[in-house]
């Protein structure tokens, strides 16, 4: 395998500070997930990994006890796994819990930081919120984010880094296309 290939395709997922350490959840202790919040397709590498926010409940009390960004393996019944040390040394990951139904997932690399808002609401289900600039230049603070494929930065047509993320979401009643809104860091 070429190494410049290798080195490329890592980088995809987005260069951090290298001496900056990755901030990892918990491994949760609850067993499988209880819901799939979002996947995160990729316009790049094997079309049969994709990235998902999973998040773990407890019914007793409307929780929301724990959430992960991992890779999925469609090829292996959606295999869920870690996104192993190079891609933390890479990609920043930071949970944040906002209350007993609320986390934030960060994800931060390539100069952005993007922030999904995992919700559990009183109906039970589980969502994730984003800022959303929308395809027709309106800008929506809180979209509940239905699809999201992660477009990578090219550099001699190769992926280096994160050019975007975009997003179908629904705010309101209405579906809206658009790219999950970032801030430069």
């Amino acid at each position: 395998m070429n190494l410049l290939w290798l080195a490329a395709h890592l980088l995809v997922i987005a260069p951090g500070s290298p001496g900056e350490a990755a901030v990892v959840a918990p491994e949760p202790e609850l067993g499988p997930a209880t819901a799939e919040v979002l996947r995160i397709k990729r316009d790049f590498g094997k079309p049969y990994v994709d990235l998902a926010i999973d998040a773990w409940t407890d019914d007793t009390t409307a929780r929301l006890d724990a959430t992960r960004l991992w890779w999925v393996n469609t090829h292996e019944a959606d295999r869920r796994k870690p996104l192993g040390r190079i891609i933390e040394r890479l990609v920043h990951l930071r949970y944040k819990r906002l209350s007993s139904a609320a986390f934030t997932v960060v994800v931060a690399g390539d100069g952005k930081e993007f922030t999904f808002t995992v919700e559990r609401g009183s109906d039970g289900q589980v969502h994730a919120f984003v800022p959303v600039d929308t395809a027709d230049g309106r800008f929506i603070p809180r979209c509940r984010a239905a699809a999201a494929t992660l477009l990578a930065r090219h550099v001699l047509g190769m992926p280096v880094g994160i050019a975007r993320i975009a997003v179908t979401c629904q705010d309101g009643g209405d579906s809206v296309q658009g790219q999950v809104r970032h801030r430069e860091v």
